[in-house]
């Protein structure tokens, strides 16, 4: 009898051995398939937030550990998406920093029906000639519109000089933030190269000239070319709750009464991991359409960057801009915001004199040009 018994305990023994390993090892794949499908699920979300991303910061927004990897991670630690951005290209210029050699690019805000403005620019400091000579170029960033007549003016006028990036949304006032946003993508995708990212409204004039000379000079010399943003910062910017104004701003939208401290939307510089940082966590932070307020305000805060002040370089008072030109003697004004269009052709071969430079582009003439905007900048 005993032998038997003996016998028996150790079938029994051997029977339970192989149930428990049979039962690891199917956990062991259970598990295996769950954080492989999370693992697939995660690439196909990186895929499908495109266009450019800094891995760096994704890593941060979607954290993988090697620990996490022997159990199941909830998908829970996926931050959700709160401004997905989905919009198509209507025109879409991908050509334009095919030139490896490319240090900078220019983005313009400007709407379909501001043809003239953007002749300005191509006419003043916007030109081929001297974007060439810092390495840079140019790209007019712009939404659609109902009228069809303006909607086939921009596509022949896209046809003619290839620089308009357009996407499906409704270009309006309060889809500004829509328009950064399109360039920030745009920008991140295709012009990988660039190292700084100037930024301006089709009612600015640049002095150009200035501008490099004061980033070559000061600006990258002492902080190099990360984490930049240069501008004209506002501090304590009162939050406008007047019902009549078109900057009211609701307490639904925003409690506080001051803004934290963000730049003017008139023009600013940035380097490329900015754009391309900012353009990432915009998905995850909540559509606000005051938009130089989203951008260099909400962004750059998640950012964790500063702003570099350059507030002695602009003038934003169209009112006064060829005055306080006439008596920049020692060339710190950078910016101008100007409403006429007439003024700007002055300034610009002002701008040209005074550098003892002969004027590249037009040379203004009271018949070349007509036309004007009113246009007030925050």
């Amino acid at each position: 009898m005993f032998p038997r018994l003996s016998h028996m305990h150790r079938f029994v023994a051997i029977f339970c051995v192989i149930v428990v390993a049979t039962l690891m090892l199917f956990n062991a794949q259970t598990t295996l398939g769950k954080n492989r499908r999370f693992l697939r699920l995660n690439s196909i979300m990186v895929e499908k937030l495109q266009d450019g991303y800094s891995a760096n910061l994704f890593q941060s927004v979607l954290p993988i550990r090697m620990f996490e990897l022997t159990t199941e991670v909830p998908m829970t630690t996926t931050p959700p998406i709160v401004n997905p951005h989905n919009f198509s290209y209507i025109i879409n210029p991908k050509h334009i920093c095919s030139d490896k050699s490319l240090k900078m690019i220019t983005y313009v805000h400007t709407a379909p029906v501001n043809y003239k403005k953007r002749q300005m620019i191509r006419q003043t400091w916007g030109t081929r000639e001297i974007l060439t000579k810092y390495k840079g170029t140019l790209v007019f960033v712009m939404g659609q519109v109902e009228d069809k007549k303006v909607m086939d003016a921009v596509k022949l006028e896209s046809n003619r000089y290839g620089d308009i990036v357009q996407e499906d949304f409704n270009d309006s006032y309060k889809n500004l933030t829509y328009k950064a946003i399109t360039a920030l993508r745009w920008i991140s995708t295709n012009c990988k190269q660039v190292s700084l990212v100037l930024k301006t409204d089709d009612d600015i004039l640049v002095d150009i000239h200035s501008l490099m000379d004061y980033m070559n000079s000061t600006v990258i010399m002492k902080h190099g070319m990360k984490k930049l943003i240069v501008c004209n910062q506002w501090l304590s910017m009162k939050v406008i709750r007047d019902k009549k104004s078109k900057w009211y701003v609701q307490k639904s939208e925003f409690e506080d009464e001051f803004f934290p401290p963000y730049c003017s939307g008139s023009a600013f510089v940035m380097s490329f991991d900015v754009v391309q940082d900012m353009y990432q966590v915009s998905f995850y932070t909540p559509f606000f359409w005051v938009d130089d307020f989203y951008i260099t305000g909400l962004l750059v805060k998640k950012l964790n960057i500063t702003h570099m002040r350059l507030n002695d370089g602009y003038i934003l008072n169209a009112q006064v801009a060829m005055e306080k030109l006439q008596q920049d003697k020692k060339q710190e004004l950078k910016f101008f915001h100007v409403h006429k269009l007439t003024n700007i052709y002055k300034m610009w071969t002002s701008l040209n004199l005074r550098r003892n430079v002969s004027n590249v582009g037009v040379i203004w003439h009271p018949t070349t040009v007509a036309g004007n905007s009113s246009v007030k900048k925050r």
